[in-house]
């Protein structure tokens, strides 16, 4: 499909205390995982990072996805800072952006929020009473409005984002016929929420 998956690894993982791109979980690190979910609806994956390309090698191997690292434009700024520094690469016109501590990622959910967007600029789920800004589809053209908000208004939240899209939500029951235990949405960033991941078969 014509979908770019933008990964955002560029954070410091200061509650988990180390990288998250790197946990593993079933024999594989958390950005492989997610890598490999996108690759099934991603023509291209774009992954933010602030770290050497050299680190991530084997996480890349044998993907049928074009796959582009890009720099944080401003390290160590958030999210919204990262979608930023990835608009110049973005080859597709949809953009499934998800962050690198949701290694349960239903790749199923791509195509389901494709269908949706329609004149929309985003879709946007509702898990356990709260918007979800990652893990979530957008049409390029809206992202363009990071800009704006990150530089030109000095907003750093994704929130103040989304204030300026035309959104479809989608409440978590829908979701939940594609992925029943709401997984994909389930972030692992902290030691003790790592612990409960591996409880997970």
């Amino acid at each position: 499909m014509n979908i770019t998956g933008l990964v955002l690894a560029g954070g410091q993982s200061k509650r988990m205390g180390k990288d998250k791109a790197f946990l593993k979980f079933q024999g594989k690190t958390f950005l492989r995982n997610i890598l490999e979910s996108l690759d099934k609806y991603c023509s291209q994956i774009v992954i933010v990072i602030n770290k050497k390309e050299s680190l991530y090698e084997n996480e890349i191997k044998n993907l049928d996805a074009e796959i582009t690292f890009v720099k944080d434009k401003y390290p160590y700024k958030g999210p919204l800072n990262g979608i930023l520094s990835s608009l110049e690469f973005i080859k597709n016109e949809l953009v499934y952006i998800t962050p690198c501590d949701t290694p349960l990622l239903n790749p199923e959910i791509i195509p389901y929020f494709a269908q949706i967007i329609n004149g929309y600029d985003a879709v946007i789920p509702d898990v356990k009473g709260k918007i979800q800004p990652l893990n979530a589809l957008y049409k390029k053209t809206a992202l363009k409005m990071s800009k704006q908000v990150f530089e030109k208004e000095n907003k750093k939240s994704l929130m103040a984002f989304l204030e300026k899209l035309n959104i479809k939500h989608v409440n978590e029951k829908d979701i939940q016929k594609i992925d029943k235990n709401l997984y994909s949405y389930f972030s692992v960033n902290t030691p003790e929420s790592y612990q409960s991941l591996l409880q997970i078969n």
